[in-house]
């Protein structure tokens, strides 16, 4: 090694030990949190750690760039003085305290997502104000941060030696610039994807680097799918859809393949009763007595499933509120990246707001926080709705809120409200409600009978969720609308969708039920189902007939449905099909995978045509821009 390189090598020594020990005990940390440890085959520790100090040493480099330029800049006498000196340990207490607090940030998101930082964080960055009053409102932050800033002074005392640099007049140029370029060029040469160290996600996402999958995720937040994905020939995937859809060779419009619009028509007139749809925050299946749970968290939601039309094995399309929202709004599979909430050109496409607005509904979205949020506002209000917000409640209508927005029994007072207006212009009504209070720091009104109001944690959250939906029926039967309205309560997401395996469908189940006494019969539906039915059941329900271009079923007068009945389960990269019990998942790099609940299939199992019907889906659902757009809905008879 030339002498003039050594030099920098000294330079760099205390930045790089800091930070290598830091993301070194992050490691070891996580796989002790996750209690993964005891799942891993020999191999995979070296292996681990390896592909760990790659990754580590990718971002250092990046963080060692203002070191390197600043000492490039000026000549090597000047490194012994006093003002460089300074600069190093306003640097190093710099990025320690950066490096430590993204390493406690690190078990704080992976406690809300059993993952290191990926795509949501990136979506959360955007809305500081949100997030960082949630943090505040849910951790001991000012501890936290005072505790970080002791430990970050200790490290800098103790390595303030290294930090002076004495006879460092051999340094060149030379072996700079060469650090300098050294992450630059790794960013072309290694990637997430080049790690396959095991089959269980846990293992996966602890061999990575925190940082790095932030910025590789900013970089990559949307999906092509053509580009990524396995593909077949367009005119074929076209003809796939419409028979996959098709339940009547003459629903279909046009014989343009490339077309999905259909027809449905029903016997007899249309029912417009009023219809209040209430997307629920985090209500996983797994909080009900009726799947186990024995906290009773759900009275109320319990009850319904035995008086009203009962999904009992329902799966959300992702692992976000937008992403609820899109497949409830929308019928549509979800898409590789960000939902299409958050996406541009996201106007004017076929939305159940459409339908209703078609016939003269009152139809809004109704939010208890800032709807500007993962741009919520200019999603619903482009596609068929008015917008109600925290901006639209007055200081008398709020008797609690916290960062994310008013508590849900403000809420439905003002679903009520609304209501009571559109009641009163004798105009029906179709409301899009989405909650908030089942969600971190799950904090509500105090002095409720059996509900901690603070520190509660989910348990509470859960369980004032479903408080708030008991007063909200039993004040709603007192309005002279109740008796003519569908009240449907599914929820967004679960709350938590990390499992053994990525997409591990126990983590996306969740609860459907459709309310009307006197109008809905009591059933249970047992078959698979999907958010993306919801919109076409509840039509059905309705005896709507309506041109159509929805993804999802009419699970109750399809009868073909009971032969191949299905849901789709995502993250932001991987697509999954569930039907039969086997999960078919897409995968970046066009790769496939098989399951059986979280046990991977054996060639010999494999169903290969899911695999084609999976493709059909969401290689036809990518191309939602130009293929979803707002037709007009109603039919004349």
């Amino acid at each position: 090694m030339p002498k003039s390189f050594l030099p920098w090598l000294r330079l760099i020594f205390p930045f790089s030990i800091t930070y290598l020990i830091i993301t070194f005990l992050t490691r070891i940390g996580l796989l002790v949190y996750s209690a993964q440890a005891g799942e891993m085959a020999w191999w995979q520790w070296p292996a681990m750690f390896a592909w760990g100090f790659v990754f580590d040493l990718q971002v250092l480099g990046f963080f060692l760039l203002p070191v390197l330029i600043i000492h490039l800049l000026v000549r090597p006498q000047a490194w012994q003085g006093r003002t460089l000196y300074i600069a190093r340990l306003v640097l190093l207490s710099a990025f320690t305290y950066t490096w430590l607090f993204t390493a406690v940030s690190e078990f704080f998101f992976w406690d809300e997502f059993s993952a290191r930082f990926n795509f949501i964080a990136v979506d959360y960055l955007v809305y500081t104000t949100e997030v960082i009053g949630n943090i505040r409102e849910s951790y001991p932050i000012n501890p936290l941060l005072a505790g970080i800033a002791v430990i970050t002074v200790s490290i800098v005392w103790s390595l303030r030696k290294t930090l002076r640099l004495y006879g460092e007049t051999g340094a060149g140029r030379t072996g700079g610039l060469a650090l300098a370029a050294l992450p630059i060029l790794m960013l072309f040469v290694i990637n997430p994807g080049q790690v396959q160290l095991s089959s269980n996600q846990a293992i996966q996402e602890v061999s990575m680097n925190g940082t790095y999958n932030l910025f590789s995720a900013y970089r990559n937040n949307e999906l092509d799918y053509r580009k990524f994905y396995i593909t077949r020939d367009e005119k074929q995937i076209a003809m796939k859809m419409r028979e996959l859809l098709e339940e009547d060779e003459n629903d279909f419009v046009s014989d343009d393949p490339e077309d999905i619009t259909r027809v449905i028509k029903r016997e007899g007139p249309e029912l417009h009763k009023n219809v209040v749809v209430v997307v629920m925050e985090s209500m996983s299946a797994d909080f009900m007595t009726r799947f186990g749970n024995p906290n009773e968290l759900t009275p109320n939601m319990d009850a319904m499933t035995k008086t009203g039309l009962f999904f009992s094995n329902m799966y959300a399309t992702g692992t976000r509120t937008v992403r609820g929202l899109e497949a409830i709004t929308l019928s549509v599979p979800p898409t590789p990246g960000q939902s299409i909430v958050r996406r541009p050109g996201n106007e004017n496409l076929f939305s159940l707001g459409f339908v209703f607005q078609d016939r003269g509904y009152d139809t809004a979205f109704i939010y208890g926080g800032h709807g500007y949020f993962d741009n919520m506002n200019a999603f619903f209000a482009g596609n068929g709705f008015r917008i109600v917000d925290r901006t639209d409640f007055l200081e008398s209508e709020v008797t609690f809120s916290n960062v994310w927005g008013v508590s849900d029994e403000d809420l439905y007072r003002q679903v009520m409200k609304q209501a009571d207006a559109a009641y009163a212009k004798k105009q029906p009504f179709m409301y899009e409600v989405m909650t908030t209070s089942n969600h971190r720091p799950f904090t509500f009104p105090q002095g409720l009978p059996g509900i901690p109001a603070k520190d509660g944690g989910r348990k509470a959250g859960a369980k004032y969720a479903d408080y708030a939906v008991g007063q909200f029926l039993a004040a709603a039967k007192n309005r002279p609308w109740f008796k003519d309205t569908v009240f449907v309560f599914v929820a967004d997401h679960t709350a938590g969708a990390g499992g053994k395996i990525d997409l591990s469908p126990q983590k996306y189940h969740i609860p459907a039920i459709f309310y009307a006494p006197g109008f809905i019969k009591p059933q249970e539906y047992t078959l698979t189902s999907s958010q993306i039915d919801v919109a076409p059941v509840l039509l059905g329900i309705l005896n709507f007939s309506y041109y159509t271009k929805f993804y999802g079923e009419d699970l109750l007068n399809d009868a073909d449905e009971a032969e191949n009945a299905h849901a789709f389960i995502s993250n932001y990269q991987k697509l999954a099909y569930i039907e039969d019990g086997q999960l078919t998942i897409l995968e970046p790099l066009e790769k496939s995978e098989f399951f059986d609940g979280e046990e991977t299939m054996g060639a010999h199992k494999v169903d290969y045509t899911l695999l084609t019907d999976t493709v059909t889906y969401y290689q036809y659902a990518s191309g939602w821009k130009e293929r979803m757009k707002r037709i007009p809905t109603v039919v004349k008879k």
